[in-house]
């Protein structure tokens, strides 16, 4: 156990300590706080947007998938990289041609200078979706850290694990901002594809390969489910529950998130130029397929071996979720075990970090800032700072009683809000010269409140067919953002790309306006 100790000890202070050094940058001005001084190159940009992307719910939650499910967690693999390939493909580089020209900051920056706001509506909508959202994601993370905290060590519990993940958390963040969250974040990519390529190729070598998992899994019969069930890819089932399965947050239906993540936007606006889109395109690419492979690979190992006997895997057939962590703990060395770990926490600090930055750019650059203060354009460093961890101790408040299924809890809530709320509605201000001010403020709304009124409401009326919320919540938003856009056209001097109200507006290159 010290070895354990040891090992993710000296990567905790690692990464707390390159956060500290980037707070020597941070204190120069708001935007080199929140997008590191538009300087991001392709590599920290696409490893930092990924690692901020697939957090506790895939180290945690995905092999709990694995485990539970079977071969149709692979499913997740299309479903992420679909999103992947088009937010770097399709708009990342309009993204960052776009913020440039508009001098945004944030994203709800870049939606009110878009449509020259003089009247926050669509401001002060972006940042509640923005803090409702942000406080759920980031309060799961903390509850995947409080749950990998207690499995890994037994004299420490559940509440204790979420106090020190926030800890870590929060000392880097609050000092080094976005730049931190940036450099940081690219050193935990790299750690969690390490771990997610080299835990799972490990066992396929030691304990019998993919004949093992097929061997102890081909009998297996879930409650009410075929003999074998955990080996097919697709459910035996009705169209409509099988359609539910293929656009659910277990398969297709996650990447419609993808366009919405403000946490991912703000590496697009950060990148130095937008050719570097498509080398961070590529990166982000082979990691996503790296990680995702190898979560579900480990959660399939750790089922095969519970069917085997293995008593190692009761604290797993508890809770799924685990599976990572109890396997590490029980089939690798102390040093290699401290590292998956510490990967672990590397994936919880990586999305914890960013979206903690870009909450708190949304309540101090786009409410304090621009709303209250009386030098918007000035350096508020400390009212930054105050942002990020009054936000960072909300979401431990969230979660320090109550221990939450990760997987479910962030995609149903968190990623749903963000990917509904925000996906349709940049999409069509980057590829759709007709996109209005009214239909931007009416697909928010209604994406934000599908997300909500859909899980909670509707979803208990459709029987076994389970809609995803996120994927409902995106067509209703998309379908009103383009009806109220052609009821209610944009003016004809806004046809361009206008430019904050306080600059007078550029003039854009025929790619920053495509």
């Amino acid at each position: 156990m010290s070895v354990v100790i040891v090992s993710f000890g000296v990567y905790t202070l690692a990464i707390v300590a390159i956060g500290l050094y980037s707070a020597r940058y941070a204190r120069r001005s708001d935007e080199d706080f929140f997008l590191a001084g538009r300087s991001l190159g392709p590599w920290v940009g696409a490893l930092s947007a990924s690692a901020s992307s697939e957090s506790g719910w895939v180290t945690l939650g995905l092999v709990g998938i694995g485990f539970a499910t079977g071969v149709k967690a692979y499913w997740v693999i299309p479903g992420c990289l679909l999103g992947y390939l088009f937010n770097w493909f399709v708009l990342a580089g309009r993204m960052n041609d776009r913020a440039r020209a508009l001098n945004a900051v944030t994203l709800p920056d870049f939606f009110a200078f878009s449509f020259r706001e003089r009247i926050p509506v669509l401001r002060t909508l972006s940042v509640i979706v923005i803090l409702a959202a942000m406080l759920a994601y980031v309060s799961g993370q903390l509850a995947a850290a409080g749950k990998a905290f207690e499995a890994a060590f037994g004299d420490v519990d559940y509440r204790a694990g979420v106090l020190i993940g926030a800890a870590i958390v929060l000392l880097y963040t609050v000092t080094g901002g976005f730049r931190a969250v940036c450099w940081t974040d690219f050193l935990q990519a790299l750690l969690m594809v390490g771990t997610l390529i080299v835990f799972p190729a490990y066992l396929l070598l030691t304990q019998g390969g993919y004949g093992f998992i097929q061997t102890h899994l081909s009998g297996v019969q879930p409650e009410g489910e075929r003999v074998g069930e955990l080996l097919h890819w697709l459910p035996e089932a009705a169209p409509l529950v099988l359609l539910g399965f293929l656009f659910g947050s277990h398969a297709l239906g996650i990447n419609f998130g993808y366009s919405g993540m403000p946490h991912v936007l703000v590496r697009f606006m950060a990148l130095k130029d937008r050719r570097d889109a498509w080398i961070g395109g590529v990166v982000a690419f082979v990691w996503g397929l790296c990680v995702y492979w190898g979560a579900v690979t480990v959660g399939l190992f750790a089922r095969a071996s519970a069917e085997n006997g293995a008593t190692w895997t009761a604290a797993i057939s508890a809770d799924s979720e685990l599976g990572l962590v109890v396997s590490a703990m029980n089939l690798l060395p102390g040093v290699l075990s401290g590292l998956v770990l510490a990967a672990i926490l590397a994936a919880i600090c990586s999305t914890a970090d960013s979206q903690l930055v870009v909450a708190a750019s949304a309540g101090a650059n786009d409410l304090y800032a621009r709303l209250f203060s009386r030098n918007p354009k000035g350096q508020h460093p400390w009212v930054n700072r105050l942002f990020v961890l009054g936000l960072g101790i909300l979401a431990v408040l969230l979660v320090f009683e109550s221990k939450v299924q990760v997987y479910q809890y962030v995609l149903t809530y968190g990623w749903a809000m963000l990917g509904a709320a925000f996906g349709p509605q940049v999409i069509l201000l980057l590829l759709w010269r007709k996109a209005s001010y009214a239909g931007c403020v009416g697909g928010m709304l209604v994406g934000f409140a599908v997300t909500l009124l859909w899980k909670e409401i509707f979803q208990n009326k459709l029987g076994e067919a389970e809609l995803y919320n996120l994927v409902v919540a995106f067509v209703a938003a998309l379908v009103v953002n383009v009806v109220l856009s052609l009821v209610f056209p944009r003016p004809a001097e806004h046809a361009g790309v206008p430019a904050d109200p306080a600059k007078p507006a550029p003039k854009l290159s025929a790619s920053a306006s495509n």
